[in-house]
Parts: C-alpha cells; sequence; structure tokens
C-alpha cells in the first residue's frame, strides 16, 4: 500500500550566520524577535502546504501563546518581517496569511522522494481562491524562484499543465470527505496497476476544468474519471515482421499436399 501524501515537513534547513534582518529584530524585540521568526518557521514546516492563515482570531491567540509574546507584539514582527522582504506582502496586507519563499526554497529536497511535489505561491493563490479565503484576481502571479516549479509554454500550449503542479486537489477531498474517500479507496484501489498515476491525472484534471473546489463537486468528479479510466495493464506489442514469418514456417516445415 502506499504511503499517504504528506504536504508538511519534519525538517527545514536554517542559515546560521546572522544577517541585517535578524540582528535588526534582535535590537528592536530582544530574542523575542528572533525566537517569534524561528517559532513561526517550525508552524509553517508542519502546517499543511505551508501557509499560516492569521485572519482567523483564534491562529493569532496560538500563535501568540506559542511564541510567548503577545497578540500587539506578534502582529509588530510579523509587519517587520514583511517590509524585510521575509514574508510574501501581498498576502499578508491582503489576507493576513503568511507565506515566506525562502523558506520554500529550502525544503524541496524534503520533497524529492514523494509522489506529490511542494505546494507553489500560483498554486496556493489557487487554493485560497477554492476554500474562499481569497478572491481570484487578474493580476499577474509571481514567479517562483525555484526554476524547477517554473511553467514551460509553447505555441498552442498555453493550457498544458505543468508535471510539477503540487498535488491538493485529492488532499482536499481526503480532508473533507474522509469516510466517502475511504470507501472509494477500499472499493477500487486494488483494481488500479498505477493508483498514483491516477490521482496525478485527477489532480491535472481538476486544474484544466477549473473546477471549483467543493467537496462534492470534487468526488463527482474523482468517481466519473474512475468510471473512465482504462484499468486494463499496457501490453506490448510484438512486432511482427517477414524475418520472423520465414523463421516459424521453417520451424515447422511447409505442407507438401
Amino acid at each position: 500500500m502506499a504511503r499517504p501524501q504528506k504536504n508538511n515537513v519534519d525538517y527545514f534547513p536554517f542559515i546560521c550566520e546572522e544577517g541585517n534582518k535578524m540582528f535588526y529584530l534582535e535590537e528592536i524585540y530582544g530574542n523575542d524577535g528572533f525566537a517569534t521568526f524561528v517559532k513561526l518557521l517550525r508552524e509553517l514546516a508542519r502546517t499543511d502546504f505551508h501557509y499560516l492563515n492569521l485572519s482567523k482570531t483564534s491562529t493569532t491567540m496560538y500563535l501568540s501563546a506559542k511564541c510567548k509574546v503577545s497578540k500587539d507584539v506578534l502582529i509588530a514582527i510579523i509587519n517587520d518581517l514583511v517590509d524585510l522582504g521575509k514574508f510574501d506582502d501581498v498576502l499578508w496586507n491582503e489576507n493576513k496569511i503568511i507565506w515566506c519563499q525562502d523558506f520554500i526554497n529550502g525544503i524541496q529536497d524534503a520533497y524529492k522522494k514523494r509522489n506529490n511535489k511542494c505546494i507553489t505561491y500560483d498554486s496556493l493563490l489557487m487554493l485560497l481562491s477554492s476554500l474562499g479565503v481569497r478572491k481570484p484576481n487578474k493580476r499577474t502571479p509571481k514567479e517562483p524562484e525555484n526554476p524547477q516549479s517554473k511553467v514551460k509554454k509553447s505555441k498552442g500550449d498555453e493550457n498544458k499543465v505543468n508535471v510539477n503542479t503540487p498535488i491538493f486537489a485529492y488532499d482536499f477531498i481526503k480532508k473533507e470527505k474522509q469516510s466517502e474517500l475511504e470507501i472509494f479507496e477500499m472499493q477500487n484501489k486494488k483494481s488500479f496497476p498505477d493508483y498514483e498515476k491516477f490521482i496525478e491525472n485527477f489532480n491535472n484534471k481538476v486544474v484544466m476544468e477549473q473546477l471549483e473546489f467543493e467537496p462534492n463537486v470534487l468526488l463527482a468528479r474523482l468517481r466519473m474519471l474512475n468510471t473512465n479510466w482504462d484499468k486494463k495493464p499496457k501490453l506490448e506489442k510484438k512486432e511482427i515482421t517477414s524475418d520472423k514469418v520465414i523463421s516459424k514456417l521453417a520451424k515447422y516445415g511447409t505442407r507438401s499436399d
């Protein structure tokens, strides 16, 4: 049985050399500034899809308690980290979402041996829009700094989904419709020669068809794809040449009658 897909990490790299940004935090907030930054990174590591939504009061209360600072100090530190370029300014100012591209770049190795890819900035925007956290807009999405996550476009192929598109549609169903998905897997998973390939195809179709991230809609699409999916293993076609035919005839001989 394949391992369940993970969208968080157990570790992340941390550069030991102190820079100007960390020096500023310690000068203004003392040890609270540095400790809060590190603890926020730890929360980004353990949270699915590596973003923190502080639009919820309960999340702000939890993080302030976790960092051992008041809510006002926590918000002040985050605002400074945004101004310093450590956290994304658009997501924070518009939606109170913490996203750290440097952190994402640093954890790519953790996803190398996984079937699912690490989420990108553009995919996060899609996820937040589907969850109703962020309204979709027409502004040009940011290009991630990691070159492996960029979409390569060619003529007539603008709508093709990049193979590095993070897998989150299937995980969304798993979160919202866990019992139904478990039943689906019990009934169908063993019939697939490559179930991971099926999941990848499903997630790509969700993106290409721009489906609404509503649990029942996605579950219905998953079942429809299952119905139309060819589960028979592909057989290699043996090439039949004239030499092989002649060899076969020579082996068994020709009829004299």
